[in-house]
Order: structure tokens, then C-alpha cells, then sequence
């Protein structure tokens, strides 16, 4: 961090005042509250106000909660949230392996997380660890047939973040896989009789499914709090154009925008370099999701799909760089990958990876808005 600054001036445009002025903590602490850390903090201080709308509550009303506890401090609660959630879906990731027999991956899955351009993030004062968590412990419940709580763990998902909402699927399709036995839900054909048994009336009441209503409650009783409270469900996606990310827009017109930023009209500076890893990440998902077609479980699949999906209708592929730490079968798709090559393959592959993060650390204790 202090090389860091030894390259870029600190901008501090992106510090709010609850942040800028915290008295007697390091710049290394308080440099990971920048951007949406501030906008978290500023939530959990004052309440939602201008354009905060679109930051979902549970992890604000967390550090709200525990500040008293941690030096009164709003930035030490959210770093220690962020780093407890971490190491809880750690866990979570373990046990996961070894439902699959696949505890020999734990540490190269590890490795890929932690070396991942972005993980820093896990540790900042945002919503990405504790999503993460809530996130795996949702498939962990789902593989282990217990619907209540993966539909309890996929609604503080949600409340955390909107793509909570692509947990839907995957608890459904981890239901019907129930009823397959042996088979694999991506061979369509074998798997119609599991679809009819599985939502016949008896089984959808008696097997505590029904729970699944928890997740988009979730959501839509967000919806309603900003509506009683501040006059305007609709607040949550208008404020959106703070960040010109309220339209929904296809996603190929996203990748001609970032081709003529890259390609046709390049200006070799910071916005280029932080263009470049944007398209980057997206290259990467497009990668896993590709590889792991028919390779990973139908369920991690479409959730895989779906939460890339959702971010990329806004017109833009800003913050991409650090949606694939929400998601597990981002990270299985590459130990897949990774684990069937060679040597050189592989330290190619966290030699890259270890650059990225290291300029990327750079430019955002720096100032420089990254994702």
C-alpha cells in the first residue's frame, strides 16, 4: 500500500467526511473505505438519502450494529465483517469440496480466490465477503436438501445484494436434482419424471420448498421500506443514474462500447488501464462459463449465468472486476480448468493474475476507482 502511494498522488475525492476525518486510524485502514465503503458507512451513520438507495441494508445495518463494540469505529466494523465473512465462506467452501469428494482442490480453489485480481476487496469495507458467504452457505444447504435454511441464507443473500435474487434458481434446480437420483438434470429427457415429482401438490408443501417465497420477500420488502420511508420504491433504480447504470441495455452493445474504448479510439491512461480490466473480468467469466458447461452442476451453471448477466444490463461493464468474488462456480470452473494443466500453465495463469492485483491495489489506494 505504501508503494502505492509512491506512484499516484491519494485522491481524495471519493472520501466522504465520516470517513476522511476518522481520527487515530492508519491510511491502510482507511484507504478501504473508499468509494462504496464511504457510501456503506455513510448508510450505516445516517441513513439513505440522495442517491445511497441502490446499497442494500443488510451490511450497513451490520456495521451499524457492531460499531459500538469495535473502537467505535465505522471502518473497523466493516472490515471486520468483511474479513469474519470471508473466512466463514472459506469454510463453507471446504465443506462443499467434500460433499463432491474433492477435498485434494481446496487448496488450488483457495489459491485462485486469493490470487484473484480483485480479492482485496473481501477485506475492504463492502458487501462482497458477507454476499460471498451467504451466497455458498445457500448451495451448501441446497446440496444438503435443506430448503428452509437455503431459502433463510439465499434472503439475507438478497438483502445483501440484488443478484441474491439468482439463488431462485438454484435452490429450484438443486430440488428437482433431488428427485433425479443419480441422474444429471443437464440431460433434459432423463430428467422429466424428476420435474413432475418434484412439484406435485404433496411434495412442494412437504418438503419445506415453499420457504424459497423468503428470498424475493427479501427483496421486495426492501422495495417497501424505501417506498413508506422515503416516498418511492422506484428510488432504488432511478439513483442508479449517479453511475448512468439506470437503463437496461443489451450486453453486445456493452462490448462494441468497451471495443471502440480499447480498439478504435484508444487514450493510454488510467481510464484505459481500469476499460481494460473491466473487459478483461467479463473475458474471464465468458471463459468459466463456457468451460464449465455440462462440467459443473446445472444449478451452479445458471446461477453462474444469471449473475453475470444481471450486472451487464446496465449499460456497462463497471465493477465487473469484482462480481466473480461472489461466486463459487466462477472459482470451480477455473480450478477445473487449472487442474488439468501443466506447470507452466498454471504459474502463466498466477503470474497474470498476481500482476492484475498488484496494479490494481495500486491504483485503489490511490484513488483510482477500480470496481
Amino acid at each position: 500500500m505504501y508503494l502505492a502511494c509512491s506512484f499516484f498522488l491519494v485522491k481524495n475525492s471519493f472520501f466522504t467526511p465520516s470517513v476522511h476525518y476518522t481520527k487515530g486510524l492508519s491510511f491502510l485502514i482507511l484507504i478501504f473505505a473508499n468509494f462504496d465503503g464511504a457510501h456503506y458507512i455513510e448508510v450505516a451513520r445516517n441513513g439513505y438519502h440522495d442517491f445511497l438507495y441502490p446499497f442494500f441494508p443488510f451490511y450497513p445495518l451490520l456495521v451499524k450494529i457492531t460499531t459500538p463494540y469495535l473502537f467505535k469505529s465505522h471502518i473497523i466494523s466493516g472490515e471486520v465483517i468483511s474479513h469474519i465473512s470471508f473466512f466463514a465462506a472459506c469454510l463453507v467452501v471446504y465443506k462443499l469440496l467434500h460433499l463432491d469428494k474433492k477435498n485434494n482442490l481446496f487448496v488450488i480453489f483457495m489459491a485462485i480466490v486469493l490470487f484473484f485480481p480483485s480479492s482485496f476487496f473481501y477485506g475492504a469495507v463492502y458487501n462482497d465477503s458477507l454476499f460471498f458467504f451467504f451466497a455458498t452457505l445457500t448451495i451448501y444447504f441446497s446440496r444438503r436438501k435443506k430448503w428452509i435454511l437455503a431459502s433463510f441464507a439465499g434472503a439475507l443473500a438478497t438483502y445483501t445484494r440484488l443478484n441474491g435474487l439468482a439463488l431462485i434458481f438454484l435452490i429450484f434446480l438443486e430440488y428437482i436434482q433431488s428427485f433425479n437420483k443419480d441422474k444429471d438434470l443437464w440431460n433434459i429427457r432423463d430428467s422429466k419424471k424428476a420435474f413432475i415429482t418434484a412439484f406435485s401438490f404433496r411434495n412442494i408443501f412437504h418438503s419445506g420448498i415453499v420457504a424459497i417465497i423468503l428470498i424475493p420477500f427479501a427483496f421486495l420488502s426492501f422495495l417497501a421500506y424505501i417506498h413508506i420511508s422515503y416516498g418511492g420504491w422506484s428510488l432504488v433504480f432511478s439513483s442508479m443514474k449517479q453511475w448512468d447504470q439506470d437503463k437496461i441495455i443489451f450486453p453486445l452493445q456493452v462490448f462494441w462500447r468497451y471495443y471502440k474504448i480499447l480498439v478504435l479510439y484508444p487514450t493510454f491512461n488510467i481510464s484505459y488501464l481500469v476499460a481494460l480490466n473491466e473487459q478483461f473480468s467479463v473475458i474471464m467469466y465468458l471463459v468459466g462459463i463456457t468451460y464449465s458447461f455440462k462440467k459443473i452442476r446445472l444449478s451452479y451453471w445458471i446461477f453462474f449465468v444469471i449473475s453475470i448477466i444481471i450486472p451487464s444490463l446496465t449499460g456497462t461493464f463497471q465493477g465487473m472486476p469484482r462480481y466473480g468474488l461472489h461466486l463459487y462456480p466462477f472459482f470451480l470452473s477455473f480450478v477445473l480448468i487449472l487442474s488439468n494443466r501443466g506447470k507452466i500453465f498454471k504459474f502463466l495463469y498466477f503470474a497474470i493474475s498476481l500482476t492484475i492485483a498488484f496494479f490494481s491495489i495500486i491504483l485503489f489506494t490511490s484513488g483510482f476507482f477500480i470496481a
